[in-house]
């Protein structure tokens, strides 16, 4: 009787799919019931297999640096307790974050460009509603708290 093939589309498929999903080989690989070791030897012996491991990677990074992005930008919301209850919430955003996505995008060099309440003056209503608008605006806001 002939050997069933392992490794079909469908699983390959759902590899990715969780893969993409989790940024977890361990994770990816329990899905599909395959050990961790059986698929880094797929991964070196089989192209299109890596070329579909790297995509999924790089989507799961995608939506990683999406929701360090909303986090440094739109902020999170941190619950208040007084009492041992929940009497309210404020918003923290991650200047961290911001700084980090900048260095990925701009390189180190062109980080600490200076962009003061002039500048930002000057762009546009559109550019101001960008995202690069937003961040030049709340840096402008932080360094004006700095000198107060």
């Amino acid at each position: 009787m002939a050997r069933r093939k392992y490794w079909t589309q469908r699983k390959k498929a759902m590899f990715f799919d969780v893969l993409s999903r989790t940024a977890n080989v361990s994770a990816a690989a329990r899905a599909v019931g395959a050990p961790k070791n059986k698929v880094y030897e797929l991964r070196k012996k089989d192209d299109e297999f890596r070329a579909g491991w790297e995509l999924a990677l790089q989507e799961a990074m995608d939506d990683l640096e999406a929701e360090l992005r909303r986090r440094a930008m739109e902020g999170v919301e941190k619950p208040v307790y007084f009492g041992g209850k929940e009497c309210g919430a404020f918003k923290t955003y991650s200047d961290q974050l911001g700084i980090f996505l900048l260095k990925r995008h701009r390189g180190e060099e062109n980080l600490f460009v200076r962009a003061d309440e002039s500048d930002i003056a000057e762009t546009g209503r559109a550019e101001k509603e960008s995202a690069r608008g937003k961040l030049l605006t709340r840096l402008a806001e932080l360094r004006h708290k700095e000198t107060q």
